[in-house]
């Protein structure tokens, strides 16, 4: 970045999934997962010019399936083809039989692959999020040949996904599938600083030694998904050790926050991995709609220095962050504290 401009992988792959609707407990609730919300990072970053724009190349679906269960993608391709172009179907709640892929319903089949009924399916959405998986690993193959920094604008956000289960607002775990192009080079780290935690990320490496997952989130107890997160999680078998996580209280502001996020690179740093990947949530903005922390978009900047002090070659994918009017600038202050 001897120019200031970063690498910026992008693909407009998923305009079409647009769901407007999302469905908690049975009530029905507007959307906050938007198309604009990649445009509005791209174009602040190019007026700022912090920005050298690449357009994401195709991978075959092998790279998806060494991380998700080949039969849940083929799922969601076969389920998104099934539906109306306007059409939205919300799974029609979780189930861990299979029993239930015999189901006439096309919402009960898909039950099977859902830890909730936040991640509708549309005819777009298979489209949508193989193109965001795209996104990360056009970033991830720029990282391994030697680019300090690439930001990918992935659209829909990853970190929820499980190995064979939606939910989030994620259908395919980015981050880690991006993580699993890196490691020919070394171990990697994925260093999460989205609101929320990243379930499907700690579910996809809690028992590998050679990927660690550090993530600052909302702390459970008051915030999504609820169900993981705490700081006991700590791996299992071989993984033991390499998952840490670093839960927050409502309204932490930028103080606190950086507190931690040096105590978490102190831990990244220890492991001394070869490559650095970056889950990067602009929800933890004090204006987003589905967040209760207290940062300002000048704080990013705090955020992005002290990743980059890390000194390692970095894939920054990006997750979750709803306040649309405080993307671009958010972004900006980030991306412009990388060296």
């Amino acid at each position: 970045m001897a120019d200031g401009r970063i690498p910026v992988v992008w693909s407009d792959a998923h305009v079409d999934h647009a769901p407007t609707l999302q469905a908690i407990d049975g009530v029905d609730y507007p959307h906050p997962e938007v198309p604009s919300r990649p445009r509005l990072i791209r174009e602040a970053l190019v007026e700022a010019d912090l920005a050298d724009l690449i357009t994401a190349d195709p991978y075959d679906d092998g790279v998806v399936d060494r991380v998700h269960a080949p039969a849940y993608r083929q799922f969601i391709d076969e389920a998104c083809a099934e539906l109306a172009v306007e059409e939205q179907l919300t799974p029609a709640g979780v189930s861990a039989d299979a029993a239930v892929l015999s189901s006439d319903s096309l919402a009960v089949r898909a039950s099977y692959f859902a830890f909730g009924t936040d991640a509708p399916l549309m005819r777009a959405t298979y489209r949508a999020a193989r193109s965001a998986a795209d996104v990360a690993l056009t970033g991830a193959v720029r990282v391994a040949s030697g680019a300090p920094h690439v930001l990918a604008l992935c659209r829909p956000p990853g970190h929820h996904a499980e190995h064979d289960r939606m939910g989030g607002f994620c259908y395919f775990n980015n981050a880690v599938i991006a993580a699993h192009e890196l490691l020919p080079v070394g171990r990697v780290a994925i260093l999460d600083v989205d609101y929320h935690h990243g379930n499907g990320s700690q579910h996809l490496t809690y028992d590998r030694r050679d990927i660690l997952y550090v993530s600052l989130h909302a702390d459970p107890r008051w915030a999504y998904p609820g169900f993981s997160g705490t700081s006991v999680e700590r791996g299992s078998g071989e993984g033991e050790g390499f998952n840490q996580n670093y839960p927050l209280r409502p309204g932490t502001a930028i103080d606190d926050y950086a507190a931690t996020l040096s105590e978490a690179c102190e831990r990244i740093a220890a492991f001394a991995p070869a490559r650095l990947v970056v889950s990067l949530g602009f929800d933890t903005h004090a204006d987003d709609p589905i967040a209760s922390f207290a940062l300002r978009s000048e704080d990013f900047a705090r955020i992005g220095a002290e990743i980059a002090a890390l000194d390692l070659p970095t894939l920054h994918v990006l997750e979750g962050g709803y306040a649309l009017a405080r993307l671009g600038e958010s972004a900006v202050s980030y991306v412009g504290a990388l060296p």
